[in-house]
C-alpha cells in the first residue's frame, strides 16, 4: 500500500506533468482572461480579489511555461515570488500605503513578463515542427509583449509623471488605459485616443510598434519554414 503522502506527491506530479504537456495552451487562456477581465474587475473589492486570483494563475502559468530547465524555473521563481509578496501586501483586504508597493509590483511584473517573453520566443525559434502548442506559444509571446509594454507604460508614468494624455486633455493614470494603448500600438492601429507626450513614453511606443511588426514577420517566416521542411508522408 502506498503511503498517503507518497500518493499525494504522485498526484501533484501527475497534475504538473499534465500542465507542462499543455502549458502554452493554459497560459494563453489565462492571458486572454486577464486582458479581457482587467478593465472590469478593478472597480470594487470583489473584482480586485478576482483579479488577484487571475494574476496568480498567470504567474504560475508563466513559471510552468519556462520549465524546460532548472535554471529557467529558478529565475522565473526569483522574479515571481517578490511580485507575489507585493501582490499580497497590496491585496484589497489589507490596510496599507499602496503607492510605493504598486511601483515595486510593476517592476517585478515587467521583469517577469520580459524574461518569460524572451524565453518562450527562443523556444519557438528552436522548435523543429509546427504543433498546436507551438501555435499557442506564438500567441502567448504576442500577448506577453503587449502586457510587458503596458506595465512599462505604467512604470514610465510613475517615474515621469504626466507622460501620457488622452484626447480630452485629461492626464491618463488609469491602468486599463495603458493596456488599451499598448495593444493598439502593438497592432499599429493607432486610434490616437491616448497620446505619449514625454520622450521616454514616445520612445517606448515606437519600440513596441517596431517589435510588433518584426515579430509577425519573423513568426510567419519561421512557421512557414518549419512546415515546408517537414518530411512529406509517403503513400
Amino acid at each position: 500500500m502506498p503511503h498517503p503522502e507518497e500518493k499525494e506527491i504522485s498526484s501533484f506530479t501527475r497534475f504538473i506533468n499534465r500542465m507542462r504537456a499543455k502549458r502554452f495552451g493554459y497560459l494563453m487562456k489565462f492571458l486572454v482572461l486577464l486582458i479581457i477581465a482587467y478593465p472590469y474587475l478593478e472597480v470594487n473589492i470583489l473584482g480586485q480579489v478576482v483579479m488577484t486570483v487571475i494574476t496568480i494563475l498567470v504567474m504560475v502559468s508563466l513559471i510552468i511555461a519556462v520549465s524546460d530547465s532548472r535554471r529557467s524555473i529558478i529565475i522565473a521563481l526569483c522574479l515571481a515570488v517578490p511580485w507575489f509578496v507585493t501582490l499580497m501586501i497590496n491585496f484589497p483586504l489589507f490596510e496599507t500605503e499602496r503607492g510605493i508597493v504598486i511601483r515595486k509590483e510593476i517592476v517585478f511584473a515587467v521583469v517577469l513578463f520580459l524574461y518569460t517573453t524572451v524565453t518562450i520566443f527562443m523556444h519557438l525559434l528552436k522548435s523543429r515542427e509546427v504543433t498546436s502548442e507551438i501555435l499557442f506559444a506564438s500567441v502567448c509571446v504576442y500577448l506577453l509583449v503587449g502586457l510587458t509594454w503596458a506595465s512599462l507604460y505604467i512604470f514610465i508614468d510613475l517615474v515621469y509623471p504626466h507622460s501620457f494624455m488622452d484626447t480630452s486633455d485629461q492626464i491618463a493614470i488609469n491602468a486599463p488605459r495603458f493596456l488599451f494603448f499598448s495593444y493598439i500600438t502593438l497592432t499599429t492601429v493607432g486610434y490616437g485616443t491616448l497620446i505619449p507626450i514625454s520622450d521616454p513614453a514616445r520612445s517606448l511606443a515606437m519600440l513596441e510598434a517596431i517589435i510588433g511588426q518584426l515579430y509577425l514577420a519573423i513568426l510567419v517566416a519561421r512557421l512557414v519554414g518549419l512546415h515546408i521542411s517537414k518530411p512529406k508522408a509517403v503513400d
